[in-house]
């Protein structure tokens, strides 16, 4: 929108989900000493309804002040779907950015295995290519409900989880991955 010479940029529910991430993530980080906070960092695939095979790091960190077993996880996946536009796998492009909070769920005698919920955000870059124009960019903000499990072993952990988007991406994406300290 121009207003004498100024673009503006207007500001919609998405904008509102961007900044709560960000502040969200602000807090985590200034929270406690990061001494004090357990990093983890690794790699991830994803596998969508939707947006079918995706791989893309991810990053976690504990946030022992709020309660053991809270952390907040971010991840970026990269898709490979499977389209139909144009060439078999077509130039359609699809992306995604989320920021969970996450819980353990605590189990008498279970060690091995550790179940965890949460939720968050996500962000949705999808790119669609027009015939004989500009292809269709779009950027698209959601919610997600993650569960899922960790197996924390000596000098890495592996998980695997479920998360479903609500708005957003709009699916159901299973992915599994390896953590390093």
């Amino acid at each position: 929108m121009r207003n004498g010479g100024v673009y503006m940029r207007r500001s919609g529910p998405g904008s509102s989900v961007v900044m709560f991430g960000v502040a969200v993530f602000a807090v985590a980080l200034c929270g406690t000493p990061l001494a004090a906070q357990e990093v983890k960092v690794g790699g991830q695939v994803t596998f969508g309804d939707d947006a079918d095979f995706g791989i893309g790091p991810r990053a976690q960190m504990s946030l022992p002040w709020i309660a053991p077993g809270i952390r907040i996880a971010g991840s970026f996946d990269y898709f490979f779907p499977d389209s139909g536009l144009g060439d078999p796998g077509g130039d359609f492009d699809y992306r995604e950015l989320n920021l969970n909070v996450l819980g353990d769920l605590s189990f008498r005698d279970v060690t091995n295995l550790v179940p965890y919920v949460g939720g968050g955000l996500n962000v949705a870059w999808q790119s669609v290519p027009a015939d004989g124009g500009e292809d269709i960019d779009e950027r698209l903000f959601g919610m997600n409900l993650v569960a899922g499990f960790r197996f924390p072993l000596a000098g890495f952990t592996p998980f695997v989880e479920a998360r479903y988007e609500l708005e957003g991406g709009q699916q159901l994406l299973v992915a599994g991955g390896i953590l390093l300290p």
